[in-house]
């Protein structure tokens, strides 16, 4: 009943009204998505950082007990690589734009920077993250490897777990890219575009 008095409101309103409702339910619709994204950053950021807390005195302690210097190197390695997840966790965090500070305009320009940048990470999730975790990771399985007799068989394995691995970290955040970042990003353009007419 509310429902069908609603739109008989908006139909006898004149168009330019009906235009500003347009708008104006699109820039909720918009803003709903943003903020279901920054909530659903906010745990992925939260689980990589656990994740890679808890690698750096693991890997710390490996570097110690292991005697082979090629297992301390990489552990010395993965310890490297956790700290600098943590630089680009903390980096991204601090871009994210706040809707309090600046104009609605300005704020999704900064929404739409954020977005392109998520959507950059992921697409490039293998050099930065996968490749060199995966590389350090079967250099220390080389260094614990050492002596042992069955050694090639071994590392065959963990070389096809490794790769196997990549492509699935690979290939789900292209799917993230799709689903997820691209379509508020398009949503965000469109919104910038309407309102700058």
């Amino acid at each position: 009943m509310i429902e069908d008095e609603l739109k008989k409101i908006w139909q006898s309103s004149p168009q330019q009204e009906q235009v500003k409702f347009e708008k104006s339910r699109f820039m909720m619709e918009v803003q709903s998505n943003v903020d279901r994204f920054h909530k659903g950053l906010k745990w992925l950021y939260l689980r990589e950082a656990l994740g890679v807390i808890m690698v750096i005195p693991i890997f710390a302690v490996y570097a110690f007990i292991f005697p082979q210097i090629l297992a301390k190197i990489a552990s010395v390695l993965i310890i490297l690589w956790a700290i600098y997840i943590l630089l680009v966790i903390d980096k991204t965090k601090k871009k994210r734009p706040t809707e309090y500070t600046d104009n609605y305009l300005d704020y999704l320009h900064k929404t739409k920077a954020y977005l392109e940048l998520h959507k950059k990470l992921r697409d490039k999730v293998l050099y930065w993250y996968v490749a060199p975790f995966i590389s350090f990771t079967f250099l220390f399985m080389v260094g614990l490897s050492e002596g042992k007799p069955n050694r090639a068989s071994l590392l065959v394995k963990v070389g096809v777990v490794c790769v196997i691995i990549a492509v699935i970290i690979h290939f789900l955040n292209k799917v993230s890219v799709k689903r997820f970042v691209a379509p508020k990003l398009k949503k965000v353009n469109e919104l910038i575009k309407s309102l700058e007419e």
